[in-house]
C-alpha cells in the first residue's frame, strides 16, 4: 500500500510538472503572437535553445540514488550552466532544465557579471527550508525564476524564457555561492 502512495505521488509531480511545461510554453507562444513583436521566431533554426541549469552526478560514491525523492547532498550537483553561451533568434524562447537547488536570473543587455550587487540579498525562507543566501539585485534584471528553497526538496523543473529583442543577455544561478563559484553563462539573441 505505501509503495502504490509513493508511485501515485510521483504519478501526479511528473503529470504537474508536464502540464507546467506546457502551460508556460503555450503562455509564452500566445504573448508572443498577441504582442505585435516584428521579430518571429516561433520555428525553425534558433526559435528555440535547451540550457542545462545544474547537472546531478553520476559519479558518486555511492551512486545517487534519488529513487525515493530524498533531499541529495549539496556535493551530488554540478552547479553549471551548458551551453556557456546559448543562441537564438529575436522572439524565440530558452527552456531552463533546472536539476537541483539553482535561480534562473536573467539580467538586460550588456550586463556583467561584475555589475551584479551580490550583498543585495533576499530575505531569509521560513524555517525548514534551506538557508542559503539568494541574490536580489533588481538592478537590469529582466526575469528571476521562484526562490528554490522554497520549492525543496523537489527541485527539478523546467522554467522557459522568451527574449523578444536582439542582444546578449547575463544568466546566472542566483544562489550565492553558485553564482560566484562561477555558475552563469549568457543568451545571445539574434536579429
Amino acid at each position: 500500500m505505501k509503495r502504490l502512495g509513493i508511485m501515485a505521488v510521483c504519478a501526479l509531480a511528473t503529470i504537474a510538472i508536464g502540464l507546467t511545461t506546457y502551460l508556460v510554453t503555450a503562455n509564452s507562444q500566445h504573448a508572443h503572437k498577441t504582442a505585435g513583436n516584428a521579430a518571429k521566431a516561433d520555428s525553425g533554426p534558433l526559435s528555440n535553445a535547451t540550457v542545462s541549469f545544474g547537472a546531478w552526478m553520476t559519479t558518486l560514491n555511492p551512486p545517487l540514488d534519488r529513487f525515493l525523492n530524498a533531499p541529495p547532498a549539496p556535493s551530488a550537483n554540478a552547479h553549471v550552466v551548458a551551453p556557456q553561451i546559448a543562441k537564438i533568434k529575436a522572439g524565440g524562447t530558452v527552456n531552463f532544465i533546472i536539476s537541483g537547488l539553482h535561480n534562473v536570473v536573467v539580467y538586460a543587455d550588456g550586463t556583467r557579471p561584475e555589475d551584479i550587487n551580490t550583498s543585495l540579498i533576499a530575505p531569509p525562507p521560513p524555517a525548514g527550508q534551506p538557508a542559503v543566501p539568494v541574490i536580489d539585485d533588481p538592478n537590469g534584471r529582466i526575469y528571476r525564476g521562484p526562490d528554490p528553497r522554497r520549492l525543496f526538496p523537489v527541485l527539478d523543473r523546467v522554467e522557459v524564457v522568451h527574449f523578444a529583442e536582439p542582444g546578449t543577455y547575463l544568466v546566472i544561478c542566483g544562489v550565492l555561492p553558485h553564482f560566484q563559484g562561477g555558475m552563469y553563462g549568457y543568451v545571445r539573441v539574434l536579429p
